[in-house]
């Protein structure tokens, strides 16, 4: 009956969601041409954009956006867009979709990461370039003054570190709450490239965190030996003292 096209199942999802789930066409056809609700959220927040969207199912989330009541900006539990999903899925078809039909590039998940910072994150650089040749604003910070570049550095994803710098303008000094440069937490994980890649691109090795800690500092306490070769290289001062008064050689 078309009264029961909202019906919700168990486990809090529609009739809607189950299509999705099901990857049923025609059913979503149906079921949207009998005016079914499509901005209703199952037990996890999520409407059946974020399903299609989560599913790279793109002919089913474009017949979600045909239906004008459709809202591409819905959040789920996590607060994610699906936008969000996008990024973090490396779907760049979507993601044009989306972006095609109003999604807000700029919109923060419960971590204050945006689109952006997700692809980052993920190292879903061909959704990244999207996103930038948008417009995405890369300067955003979320949660702990985490910019996209710190996302980059700490996971090393090398391209989209290049990418943050030399074409989107990113602060390549920018730093978190407690006061971590990106080359600080490329240091810390060892992530040698990123870091190398830092450097050549500008990063001061000097920088100090809150706890007075130099990026060599850091790679030192962790152990990350080529790391900290890399920045004694690059005139890092192996003497520098922290709040401690630990040096770089005290904490290797």
């Amino acid at each position: 009956q078309p009264q029961d096209v909202d019906l919700l199942l168990d486990g809090g999802g529609s009739l809607l969601h189950h299509a999705i789930t099901l990857v049923n066409e025609e059913a979503v056809k149906f079921l949207l041409l009998n005016n079914a609700n499509p901005n209703l959220a199952n037990a996890r927040g999520s409407t059946p954009l974020h399903l299609a969207t989560e599913k790279h199912m793109k002919t089913l989330a474009e017949l979600l956006l045909g239906r004008r009541s459709t809202n591409v900006n819905a959040k789920d539990e996590d607060q994610y867009t699906a936008l969000h999903w996008a990024a973090q899925n490396g779907d760049e078809a979507i993601t044009r979709l989306l972006l095609d039909r109003g999604a807000a590039i700029n919109e923060t998940d419960g971590q204050g990461r945006t689109p952006a910072h997700v692809a980052c994150q993920h190292g879903q650089e061909n959704v990244f370039r999207v996103l930038l040749s948008r417009g995405a604003d890369v300067q955003v910070k979320g949660k702990d003054n985490w910019t996209a570049l710190h996302l980059a550095a700490w996971q090393g994803h090398l391209g989209i570190v290049k990418l943050l710098i030399k074409q989107a303008g990113a602060d390549v000094d920018g730093q978190t709450t407690d006061g971590r440069t990106p080359l600080h937490l490329a240091s810390q994980r060892g992530q040698y490239r990123a870091a190398r890649i830092l450097i050549e691109l500008g990063a001061d090795v000097h920088m100090r965190s809150a706890g007075l800690n130099t990026p060599l500092h850091v790679a030192a306490e962790t152990g990350h030996t080529s790391t900290s070769r890399l920045l004694i290289k690059h005139q890092a001062d192996i003497h520098a003292q922290n709040t401690q008064g630990l040096t770089p050689l005290h904490l290797a």
